[in-house]
């Protein structure tokens, strides 16, 4: 068999600071590195390394094209501008990279990954999401004549809060991607009791990847036994905590979301449809059973609980509506608020929320007046 080159190379940045080398090859083939294939999926190298040339996992096979080949290809790099001009590298081209993807998206959706996998269906499904959009507004604006930098507006389309912990200068003990107890104090400046107190709380959204003793020795750790959190499980931490960090970081995530959602919006809005733009990787839910009851929205990263109520509200049960709200803020945060209030008060109220209050959004006259929101404490009256 003929061994491909590849003529033009390039970094492709479809997620920001997610690099990975690129090449077109002389069948006009596009393809990506190993290594920059694995980065893109947040996928372990050895893990990758052992779908290409073993198995596919069982828990993809029920989602995996037949059709479709894993082996990786190997191919000469010929391109001028590449620092592996004359060497041989292994690639992936888009057809493998795409039936990844979208069997990761579909074994996601499905609940069917273990607990070690998910972080790549998470990643897998906001890609999905994003080529999916990005492919519809650039084919519009060339459409119209335009031509429009395809590159930035996967980057635009595309929210990584795991990023945002990056920029902050959050760093891990174990690899690229896992971190320890002591991480994450000392990145949020909070003493290990609390945080122990909130993955107690949490046990059943925040799950420990447990380390093994070789890989404790290998960071200079002594301890016979060690738990490990993935990053995207650390974001969870870093919002869903009322620390000084956890809020600067809120104002971020609301600072980036600003940019995709105007901050006015109709009052004759459709919640379901905006806050779907809005939390867009942030592992938002409808309808979610929280104990015996279910809420309208459930942002799982932010952990905090959206209400949406109408004029109405004023007539539910007072003594069931305190039970249920101090059961949701037990752990969560928690936002009721008026149909008609603007995104930007939601934002503004969203800041205000903490674990064990209910922040309430229903007076549209003060609201109107720009007078301060109330938060409300658990044995706080109805409004």
């Amino acid at each position: 068999m003929t061994e491909r080159k590849a003529v033009y190379y390039g970094q492709v940045e479809l997620i920001p600071s997610i690099v990975c080398d690129g090449y077109v090859l002389d069948d006009e083939t596009a393809v990506v590195s190993f290594r920059g294939t694995a980065k893109l999926l947040s996928m372990h190298h050895g893990a990758l390394q052992n779908m290409a040339t073993k198995t596919i996992p069982k828990s993809l096979k029920p989602f995996w094209d037949k059709g479709s080949n894993m082996a990786t290809k190997t191919i000469m790099v010929v391109a001028k501008n590449s620092h592996y001009k004359g060497r041989n590298v292994e690639v992936f081209d888009s057809a493998t990279i795409e039936s990844l993807i979208r069997a990761y998206t579909f074994a996601f959706a499905s609940d069917k990954l273990r607990e070690t996998q998910k972080h790549i269906g998470k990643r897998c499904a906001m890609l999905s999401a994003s080529l999916v959009r990005t492919a519809l507004e650039v084919a519009i604006k060339q459409a119209c004549g335009l031509s429009p930098n395809i590159q930035q507006t996967v980057q635009n389309n595309y929210i990584d809060a795991v990023k945002l912990i990056k920029d902050f200068g959050f760093t891990c003990t174990v690899g690229d991607d896992i971190a320890i107890n002591n991480d994450i104090t000392k990145f949020l400046n909070v003493p290990e009791s609390t945080l122990n107190s909130f993955l107690r709380k949490h046990q059943t959204d925040i799950k420990p990847i447990k380390l093994d003793a070789t890989t404790i020795r290998s960071f200079g750790g002594k301890a016979s036994r060690m738990n490990g959190y993935h990053l995207d499980d650390v974001t969870k931490m870093a919002l869903g905590m009322d620390s000084v960090t956890g809020i600067e970081l809120k104002k971020q995530v609301f600072g980036q979301i600003g940019s995709f959602v105007k901050p006015e919006t109709s009052t004759e809005v459709q919640w379901q449809k905006v806050l779907s733009s809005v939390f867009e990787g942030f592992d938002l839910h409808f309808n979610y059973p929280i104990g015996p009851y279910k809420v309208d929205f459930f942002v799982a990263k932010l952990m905090l609980v959206l209400e949406c109520n109408g004029y109405c509200h004023r007539y539910y049960d007072v003594t069931q509506e305190k039970q249920r709200e101090k059961l949701i803020t037990q752990k969560y945060s928690l936002v009721r608020f008026h149909h008609q209030v603007s995104l930007e008060t939601l934002f503004n109220g969203i800041l205000q929320a903490k674990p064990g209050t209910t922040v309430k959004l229903y007076d549209l006259k003060q609201l109107g007046q720009e007078m301060p929101f109330k938060i409300n404490p658990l044995n706080a009256p109805m409004a």
